[in-house]
């Protein structure tokens, strides 16, 4: 680590000298441009020349060799991995695998097709990465899951009610939808020369880690709620839904007392639910293990 020191200059300008060695490795002289990120931690980083804005693409190539649910799996993969431009070659007319691949692009925020041919797809991300802000897809998140819980207790209530299971999966597959961004958005950023997201959230590089953990228990509540209402008995969602906001509210606060007296409450209650009592009830334990296992992150994150 070199150490220099602070040098002011005219009437209000800082300047701190460049390593020479650095300056003749990148190819830089005098009046070239170097570019500055500012680190949620203060720190600041910097890069030789502009940055260079480019367009990441993938090609897909799909045969009947894979199965429609792969070809599904490999577009979500190309997305989530922050590809701008996802280009699917089908080996030959497939209509099946069209309209599942058509399917889940159309299901991807900010995705549009601008290309459909017999034996191609091309789909664009029109997303503007840098208007992504963590914390309000987590905020949405929160919000579909406990529309979720509201759902679901007007369907132990009237058990069999088609409108309800259709609204309660209609919540679930835009959970997935936000999920999906958002691991796309963490991943982008990993991929960055810098963490600059500013949702308040991004302290350090672990805290996309803890995010990316969060949501994924986020999105396996939401999974375990359609499967109590798929197989309705006796459950207590107004816990489950307390207890979800509770701890979701420690995000961004994370007062570890808090924290500590939710997850021993949780602990207690998973300790006195029989499982085995019923498929609702398993599900209802997970859920509960889901709140801890976020809790955990939590801790981890106010820690790091």
């Amino acid at each position: 680590m070199e150490f220099r020191k602070i040098q002011f200059t005219g009437r209000s300008s800082y300047i701190v000298s460049l390593p020479k060695s650095w300056v003749k490795e990148h190819g830089l002289k005098q009046g070239d441009v170097v570019s500055l990120v500012i680190n949620p931690d203060g720190s600041i980083t910097i890069f030789p020349g502009k940055p260079k804005e480019t367009s990441l693409s993938k090609i897909i190539r799909m045969s009947k060799k894979f199965s429609p649910d792969m070809a599904v799996r490999l577009v979500i993969s190309a997305y989530i991995q922050g590809y701008d431009i996802i280009e699917i070659e089908l080996e030959e007319e497939m209509p099946l695998y069209k309209v599942v691949i058509r399917k889940t692009l159309q299901s991807l925020p900010g995705v549009e097709i601008i290309l459909d041919e017999p034996q191609k797809i091309v789909a664009k991300s029109l997303l503007d990465e840098d208007e992504i802000n963590l914390a309000e897809l987590l905020g949405r998140m929160e919000s579909i899951v406990k529309s979720m819980f509201g759902d679901l207790e007007l369907i132990i209530q009237n058990p069999g009610e088609k409108e309800l299971l259709r609204d309660i999966n209609d919540l679930e597959n835009e959970l997935d939808r936000f999920y999906f961004l958002i691991i796309r958005a963490v991943n982008r950023l990993l991929s960055k020369k810098g963490v600059t997201e500013e949702s308040g959230l991004i302290k350090r590089t672990f805290d996309l880690i803890g995010i990316l953990l969060i949501a994924r228990n986020i999105e396996r509540i939401g999974d375990h709620i359609i499967r109590i209402a798929e197989n309705p008995s006796d459950v207590n969602v107004r816990y489950m839904a307390e207890k979800f906001s509770k701890m979701l509210s420690q995000i961004e606060t994370k007062d570890l007392e808090k924290v500590d007296k939710l997850m021993l409450e949780l602990s207690e209650e998973i300790r006195n639910t029989d499982y085995r009592a019923s498929i609702a009830m398993d599900s209802y334990r997970r859920i509960l293990e889901y709140l801890e296992n976020i809790g955990e992150t939590i801790i981890n994150m106010a820690i790091s």
